[in-house]
Formats: structure tokens, C-alpha cells, sequence
């Protein structure tokens, strides 16, 4: 991963584009563009990297992200072993603002559609019956052509438009600070976390891999990902061990330390400051939501 690159996905030419993007894993450059995304993952699973938000995603992940808001879906280790034989598939349209012009977002009747383009900014993700939705008729687009594909875009528009079950990404406060000269500074920095976060991370190694003093390198980090390396790391671990109490393979001692936890009341203190509920809370509440569904 690494500090965005900068990208354009459309042409003059173009209101929006939709890509079918299968592969060995999803692109693993953290990067941003000019255009709104809506990405829907229909195979894979790993990390999902918006701005300074820090979240596992699998199947059925849907999320809206705003223009120039940084982001990448860095898939598990496995997915970039040698002899892996596992595929990603995602479903993404990129469009930009000439899509619904500001004078039609000031109208009454666009004034749903006009609160999501205002979300979008900080990220969101869907939830709840609204992703399989999205997802049939992002299928659907791949076979329209001409002005049809943009009613089915207007139609993915309002459906997420209208959906309650949604949670904003970033922190209020997130602000894009990134330049181009940083992208192989915090990509070295990204992909040593995500291979090590397991193990003890010194942060003194960490900023000589940069060439720079503990201290400039922690001045450095922190305006580009709007928290504390140490922070960045422990989001990075409870993830890993939000992914493991949902499996419920291990108790609650192994999968502290099997994310990089040394004591286990650490482990606790950190997972409850991420997620305001104790790993034993968070487990229960899964199960608990499981038994209902069935």
C-alpha cells in the first residue's frame, strides 16, 4: 500500500465507466481521483483502506467514496503468495459531477441524492438488502448501452440515496493532505505494517527504513493518516482480530497475541478503544445476530 497516487479514470468524453475487475487480488496502490466510486466486491476478502478509516471487507462490501478521498481494498496475504491459486472479483463505476449538474442538486427533488454526494466525501458503506440490490443491477449496466446505462446508474444512485442502513468512513476532521512526492515513503511504511503487524514493529526501524529520526518520522505520519503510527497499528491488529473472533477458531488470550499483542489486558484496552466493545462483547453480539438471522 502507499500514500495515493493520483488517477484520472475518465475520458472528456465519458459520464461514467464500469469495469468488471477480476484478478489475483484488487489493485494494492493506495490511491486517489477526481471522480465518485462505487465499488462493490463481489469475490475476496482482506483490508479496506478510506482516507483514515481502517476496516476488514469480504463479499458483499459496498462502499461510495468521494472524489479525491484516498482508498485502496489491500487483499489478505494469501491472495499475493506464489502458488496462490485464489481470485478477487470487483464491480466498480467510477462518475463525476456532470453526471447531475449543481443547479439539478439544489432542486427539491434532488435533495436525497444531494445528501449522498455531501456523505460520499467522508466514505460510506452500505449494509443491510442494499448491496445485493446494487449488485444486480451493476450486472445489469454491463449489458446496457447509451442512455439506458445511465438510468441504471440513477437508479443505483437512488437506491443508496434512500437506504438508513449506511456508516460514514472517515473522521469528520480527515483531510486529504497528500502529496505526490510521498507515495514510496508510506508505501514502504503500509506494506511493512501489513506483513509484520503480527510481530513486534519497532518504530525506530520503521523510520530508518524512511532515512529519518523516531521523531520526524512520527511528524511526518501523522497530518498524512490523521492519527498516530502507534494507532495505525493497532487498527490494523483488532481488524485482524475482529476477522478471528468471528471464526471463533481461537479463544480470546490465542488471538491476542496471534495479532501482536503481548499482554492480553493491552489486547483488551485496544480492541475496546477501536471498537467500544470488549472482544468477548463483540464476538457474543455476532453470534447473537447469527441465531436471529437463522
Amino acid at each position: 500500500m502507499s500514500t495515493p497516487s493520483i488517477e484520472k479514470t475518465l475520458t472528456s468524453k465519458e459520464t461514467f465507466i464500469f469495469k468488471d475487475l477480476t484478478g489475483p487480488h484488487f489493485n494494492p496502490i493506495w490511491h486517489f481521483h477526481p471522480e465518485f466510486q462505487i465499488s462493490y466486491i463481489a469475490k475476496g476478502e482482506g483490508t479496506r483502506f478510506v482516507g483514515d478509516h481502517v476496516h476488514n471487507f469480504k463479499e458483499g462490501d459496498l462502499v461510495l467514496t468521494g472524489p479525491n478521498l484516498p482508498h485502496l481494498w489491500r487483499s489478505e496475504d494469501s491472495y499475493f503468495e506464489p502458488k496462490s491459486n485464489l481470485t478477487t472479483r470487483g464491480l466498480v463505476i467510477y462518475f463525476d459531477h456532470d453526471l447531475i449538474s449543481r443547479n439539478l442538486l439544489e432542486r427539491e427533488e434532488f435533495f436525497i441524492i444531494n445528501k449522498l454526494i455531501e456523505h460520499s466525501h467522508r466514505g460510506i458503506e452500505f449494509y443491510g438488502d442494499v448491496p445485493s440490490k446494487v449488485c444486480e443491477l451493476l450486472i445489469q449496466i454491463a449489458d446496457e448501452r447509451g442512455f439506458k446505462r445511465i438510468i441504471k446508474l440513477l437508479e443505483i444512485l437512488d437506491l443508496l440515496a434512500n437506504s438508513k442502513e449506511f456508516s460514514l468512513l472517515t473522521s469528520p476532521s480527515y483531510i486529504n493532505s497528500f502529496k505526490g512526492g510521498d507515495s514510496e515513503k508510506m508505501s514502504l511504511v503500509y506494506d511493512y505494517v501489513m506483513s509484520n503487524f503480527k510481530n513486534k514493529i519497532a518504530l525506530d526501524e520503521v523510520a530508518e527504513m524512511l532515512n529519518m529520526t523516531t521523531s520526524s518520522f512520527c511528524r511526518y505520519f501523522k497530518p498524512r493518516a490523521n492519527k498516530t503510527f502507534t494507532r495505525f497499528v493497532n487498527e490494523i491488529r483488532i481488524g485482524h482480530a475482529r476477522k478471528l473472533l468471528l471464526e471463533d477458531n481461537f479463544n480470546i488470550s490465542q488471538i491476542s497475541y496471534e495479532c501482536g499483542f503481548n499482554a492480553l489486558s493491552n489486547f483488551n484496552r485496544q480492541f475496546k478503544s477501536i471498537t467500544e466493545l470488549s472482544p468477548h462483547e463483540y464476538r457474543q453480539k455476532f453470534f447473537d445476530i447469527q441465531s436471529n438471522d437463522d
